[in-house]
């Protein structure tokens, strides 16, 4: 399995772990992701597209391994964050990389979640109001501001 490392300053590129040379090296902002495709195939419609008017990384099916704001080391995602970004559809990783602060009902709760208790509140949401509305925060707040911050949104 390749990794495919996202920044601002390029296309997404193959590379190893945050072991490599070239990942450690390389500032923030950036992102981390595990590309289930075969590493032939990168740059042929499995590594999504990466422009300011393009699609994302964030919008395809690959995980998210490790992200890194500006100034800051990298910061490996937990396995529960990485499960939940992996469970959002397209629309909404990129509603929730335009804001933030974006509100889920219960029903994208709980289909984000695997069906998950809406009860079950981890460190990377929060709820609020009746009906219940969520939003991310923790690692998948982290990881949607620098997702936001690498394709200027």
């Amino acid at each position: 399995m390749t990794n495919v490392l996202l920044t601002p300053q390029g296309p997404p590129q193959p590379v190893g772990d945050l072991g490599d040379p070239s990942v450690a090296a390389t500032p923030g902002p950036a992102v981390l992701f595990a590309n289930s495709a075969a590493s032939g195939e990168l740059g042929q419609g499995s590594a999504p597209e990466t422009s300011q008017a393009g699609s994302t990384l964030a919008t395809g099916s690959n995980r998210p391994v490790a992200y890194r704001e500006a100034g800051v080391d990298w910061h490996e995602l937990g396995y529960e964050a990485a499960d939940h970004w992996e469970g959002l559809s397209p629309e909404l990783r990129q509603r929730l990389i335009a804001d933030r602060t974006s509100q889920l009902s219960r029903e994208e709760y709980s289909v984000t979640t695997s069906g998950a208790s809406a009860s079950m509140i981890t460190s990377n949401w929060t709820y609020s109001g009746s009906p219940r509305m969520y939003r991310v925060a923790g690692e998948l707040r982290e990881l949607a501001e620098v997702l936001a911050e690498i394709t200027d949104n």
